[in-house]
């Protein structure tokens, strides 16, 4: 006699089940998870902010102060930017100084505004190559490089790109200084020279590097380098001494100058540049963005005078998950 065997499977009703908790669990698991990545996220931030402030202490050591983070070129008589960009801003600044415009080390003949050392032919001597087309004489090159300092940063695994690598924008006065890379990783024009900045760790927008090579790179550091000469909190007056304005920016004297990286909030985020920063000085209002650039560093535990963090030395910004400046999620290298 025949024993008919029974067929084994699941039900159309059992795998509905199945997929539904499934689903379920995904629907929970997922906060968690972008919970977890944005964690590690932040936690490379401050990890980078670690070997950035170890760097600056070591150039420090060695300048005898940290490097200056004023936009260039700066009118020194009326204390505000000449208006004839582009403009070599505070993050500039920080790359310079830690691993040179071309990641060699720095240059201390350095003038520190790009775009009068390629106007003025400076760059001949100053970070001098013999690649094209700005190529200068063996003899020059050579000097250059024993000249430099550092790098402060590893060369192999610091993130530093060209500004207009990172942003789609013109290279008209009036902009940041623009670098010689764009998108796409050609050079755009022999007119400008590397000006790098450095990147965070969060990796928001796709570009080429010279190579051909594709990665994801993050936003610029905002470098701000404090003014231990000043016992002025904020820049409250522009430099004929009346109420700021947009027209007539703040003058250089507080501990810390929110002009000094402006230029560059301007451009609006790398992921939509028609997003403005809340840092931006005309968010809000002519002056809003100022006023939360102050409140962002300023220490509450300081309760007689209003003061920011880090008085006698730097502070460094990222803009954190969402790539906007001013937003709850911003990175400082000070704890909040």
């Amino acid at each position: 006699m025949e024993t008919k065997m029974k067929k084994k499977g699941f039900t159309i009703v059992e795998l509905l089940t199945v997929m539904a908790i499934i689903a379920l669990l995904l629907s929970i698991l997922s906060p968690a998870l972008r919970m977890v990545r944005r964690i590690a996220k932040d936690t490379g931030q401050r990890a980078q902010f670690h070997s950035i402030d170890v760097g600056l202490e070591t150039y420090s050591g060695e300048m005898e102060q940290y490097p200056d983070s004023t936009i260039l070129p700066w009118d020194s008589t009326n204390n505000r930017p000449l208006g004839s960009g582009p403009y070599t801003v505070g993050a500039h600044h920080l790359a310079e100084a830690l691993v040179g415009r071309d990641l060699l080390g720095f240059d201390p003949w350095t003038t520190w505004d790009s775009e009068k050392d390629d106007t003025l032919g400076k760059y001949k001597d100053i970070y001098a190559s013999e690649e094209p087309p700005k190529n200068s004489l063996p003899d020059q090159v050579t000097k250059s490089l024993d000249r430099r300092k550092g790098p402060y940063l590893s060369s192999d695994s610091v993130e530093a790109y060209q500004i207009q690598q990172l942003y789609e924008i013109t290279t008209a006065p009036g902009n940041v200084y623009p670098g010689n890379l764009d998108r796409t990783g050609s050079a755009p024009s022999t007119t400008y020279s590397p000006a790098p900045v450095l990147t965070d760790s969060y990796r928001v927008r796709a570009i080429s590097l010279p190579n051909g090579k594709q990665v994801k790179a993050g936003s610029p550091i905002l470098y701000y380098r404090a003014n231990i000469t000043s016992r002025i909190f904020e820049n409250s007056k522009n430099g004929n001494g009346g109420a700021q304005t947009v027209s007539d920016p703040c003058a250089a004297e507080g501990i810390y100058n929110s002009f000094d990286n402006e230029e560059l909030l301007a451009l609006g985020t790398m992921m939509d540049q028609n997003k403005k920063h809340n840092f931006d000085k005309d968010e809000g209002g002519t002056e809003e963005g100022r006023t939360k650039f102050y409140d962002a560093i300023t220490n509450p535990t300081i309760t007689t005078q209003r003061r920011s963090y880090n008085q006698t030395s730097f502070i460094l910004m990222s803009a954190g998950f969402d790539g906007i400046f001013g937003t709850p999620d911003d990175i400082y290298n000070f704890s909040q």
